[in-house]
């Protein structure tokens, strides 16, 4: 008979059984019920994948474990449980704004996710999730305080805590070694939907935290790569016709051919220019790598032809490896040619830190929606594509070469549900049975209008007396519920494209991935410039070692010794200029209303600094900004400003964006100087002009009088 010590002990055992035992796997339960959306499916789920269940749970259980190590031990676990469940809810709202689950990058991703969360949600769901938020942080708070400390821990209970640790870290990692099941992830994550429902939420979340960059290849060496450089060599390629004709590649959001689902009527065709351009030139399928959202990963395939499944799951390069290093891209390979490479975005020019990442892939200028003007709203707050036409045009008359220009369209980005569309040209009469009338009626419409732009664009190519190819493809399919059964192709990862072009090239039917469209856009002109370009040209995509051979490049390129390059990296971020052309102030001169401001290329977005502080104006025109209130010249500093030696300069080794910075600060401290600014909505300076000093204006001559 058991003494009543004993009797404490067992007690004691049992209440840590069920706190580090029963609750992770409950905790796992709630998590999948959340991601399939039905509790049946997380029950279901325990029984059809008992291991992979049993995995996730484990690494739950492991997570909460380290608060055996802490004296607040109920707080820590409570905490850490609160963290899973939190992640679980998070996924299950994710899932409803998009088609792809929540991973470890989103929140790298928080900025960006902000700056757009008004497109997704109302204020309603804003006021809830702030309350939501306090009362976590103020329960949290309470059980802090409140929630019983250890006052002694004992060097055995220590000792304890560790072994459990270490028993549960090591049945991970047996189970890992051991389970077909398990380990399937490790190769089988292209189509991260499918993973997080076969595998479990934790365990791919999980994973997307410790799984980033392009795994080191088995065989990498020196000899390795110089083998895929002698077989490039050794290949022969397309003649190069010598026409540098301009480039444009127009990336459509969550675009693609609608006659592809197969229960979906519609009262006319949605986009009846995009079929024209089909029947006349080259086009085909594309095979991209995200689905419903992840629009840069496409644009990154796009740009670099590198394969986004070779980096860890759910990466975003443009959140990674390419903000601190420079990789070969088309925008480099055209630089040898003589070519100026631009981008134009009407969306926000740091969402996924384009304003950043464009200097290390060869960018010359960016405009993104801060530096444009006659932008208009849908809905559902996008701006309308039609504004990149005429930005389109700008970029290719900003140079006396061949231009590059890489169009982003934001216009059909959802969501989708919850927009009336008011005298709607296009009908919706009928949806696949797991599809959502209204949000596809919205979703057509403006796919119309997107198509209206492409019309309106190509008209205006042929009228330019230029020699011009024209790529359009959509990033992704829209996050609309589509299913696999829904398409006539099966293929969530598949949208259309179209290269149109009045050089005469032959139309060729072929299906293409994202990351062999540049390669084959410049095949076609005879252009090899670059070892990743001439990768794709000459190797036989079904071939055993294509893939191998590309991830061997891409690790040597990004995260290796450059043995491509002998060991010496070609390429160098740019001095990417925001704006096709820079904001420039000429004059400032008195008005009936105060002071105008004369200059070029201003906005809506830009602000104005006079002695480093900004001043209250209103934006009049892309020529003229009104001065709202009265400004005071500051004789004393200036007469400092004129007796005062240069500084002296010294060597700095800082990175790019520090010295930038330093720049702008230094012209911010210029007295009697106006200097515009556009910002972002958020505050961000993409650019500021170069300083106008007072007493070159119309004021200084007034003041000089």
């Amino acid at each position: 008979m058991m003494t009543k010590k004993q009797k404490q002990q067992m007690k004691k055992i049992l209440h840590y059984g069920i706190w580090y035992i029963a609750v992770p796997f409950l905790l796992e339960l709630v998590i999948e019920s959340l991601s399939r959306k039905s509790v049946m499916g997380g029950i279901l789920y325990f029984f059809d994948r008992p291991v992979l269940c049993l995995f996730n749970t484990l690494i739950i259980m492991l997570t909460v474990s380290v608060a055996l190590f802490f004296k607040r031990e109920v707080f820590v676990y409570t905490l850490v449980s609160a963290i899973w469940l939190i992640f679980g809810v998070v996924n299950f709202v994710t899932l409803h704004l998009r088609v792809t689950p929540f991973s470890a990058v989103d929140i790298t991703l928080l900025e960006s996710a902000i700056s757009v969360s008004g497109h997704y949600l109302n204020i309603k769901n804003i006021i809830m999730i702030v309350i939501a938020i306090v009362v976590v942080f103020v329960s949290m708070s309470i059980l802090y305080r409140k929630a019983p400390k250890h006052e002694h821990r004992t060097q055995k209970k220590l000792i304890l805590s560790g072994i459990a640790v270490a028993l549960l870290a090591g049945c991970i990692f047996f189970i890992r070694s051991k389970s077909n099941s398990v380990q399937a992830l490790a190769t089988n994550y292209t189509n991260i939907s499918e993973a997080y429902e076969n595998y479990g939420f934790v365990y791919c979340f999980t994973n997307s935290i410790i799984d980033t960059g392009i795994s080191k290849p088995d065989n990498y060496s020196k000899e390795s790569v110089d083998d895929v450089l002698n077989m490039l060599n050794a290949s022969t390629y397309t003649t190069d016709t010598g026409v540098r004709p301009n480039i444009i590649f127009i990336q459509l959001e969550s675009f693609f051919d609608v006659d592809m689902v197969k229960d979906l009527e519609l009262s006319k065709d949605a986009i009846p220019n995009f079929h024209k351009l089909q029947k006349s030139f080259s086009n085909g399928f594309l095979t991209v790598p995200t689905v419903g959202a992840g629009t840069v990963n496409t644009e990154f395939e796009m740009l670099t032809g590198m394969s986004q499944r070779d980096f860890g799951t759910s990466e975003y390069p443009y959140k990674t490896i390419l903000r601190k290093t420079a990789a070969e891209s088309i925008c480099y390979d055209l630089k040898q040619l003589g070519y100026a490479s631009h981008c134009v975005h009407n969306n926000e020019g740091t969402f996924y830190g384009r304003n950043k990442v464009f200097k290390n892939l060869g960018f010359d200028t960016f405009a993104s929606m801060e530096y444009m003007n006659g932008l208009e709203d849908n809905p559902n707050g996008w701006k309308k594509d039609r504004v990149l036409t005429g930005e389109i045009l700008k970029t290719l008359d900003s140079t006396q070469g061949p231009d590059f220009t890489l169009g982003l369209s934001v216009q059909s980005h959802g969501k989708y549900k919850g927009f009336s569309v008011e005298d709607a040209s296009i009908r919706v009469k009928k949806v696949p049975e797991s599809g959502d009338k209204d949000s596809y009626q919205y979703y057509v419409n403006q796919l119309s209008e997107v198509d209206e732009m492409i019309g309106n664009l190509v008209n205006a190519l042929e009228q330019r007396n230029e020699k011009t190819i024209l790529v359009l493809y959509g990033d992704h399919l829209p996050s609309l519920d589509i299913k696999k059964t829904d398409l006539k192709d099966s293929n969530l990862y598949q949208t259309q494209y179209v290269i149109w072009d009045n050089l005469g090239l032959k139309k060729i039917s072929k299906n293409l991935s994202a990351y062999q469209m540049y390669s084959y856009v410049l095949n076609k002109l005879g252009i090899h410039e670059g070892n990743i370009t001439k990768f794709h040209q000459a190797m036989k995509k079904n071939t055993k070692t294509y893939h191998n051979d590309l991830k061997m490049l891409e690790y040597d390129m990004l995260y290796g010794e450059q043995y491509a390059y002998n060991g010496t990296k070609p390429y160098t971020e740019t001095p990417l200029q925001m704006g096709t052309y820079p904001v420039t102030v000429t004059n400032v001169e008195r008005n009936d209303r105060g002071y105008l401001v004369t200059g070029s290329n201003f906005t809506p977005y830009a602000h104005l600094l006079f002695n480093g502080d900004e001043v209250s104006t209103e934006w009049v025109d892309a020529n003229h900004i009104q001065i709202l209130e009265t400004l005071e010249y500051d004789q004393d500093a200036a007469n400092e400003q004129e007796t005062a030696s240069p500084a002296p300069t010294q060597e700095t080794t800082s990175d790019a964006d520090a010295d930038q910075e330093e720049k702008q600060k230094e012209e911010e401290a210029i007295p009697n100087a106006f200097i515009v600014q556009i910002q972002t909505d958020g505050g961000t300076v993409l650019s500021d002009s170069e300083p106008l000093k007072w007493e070159d204006t119309s004021l200084g001559k007034e003041t000089a009088k």
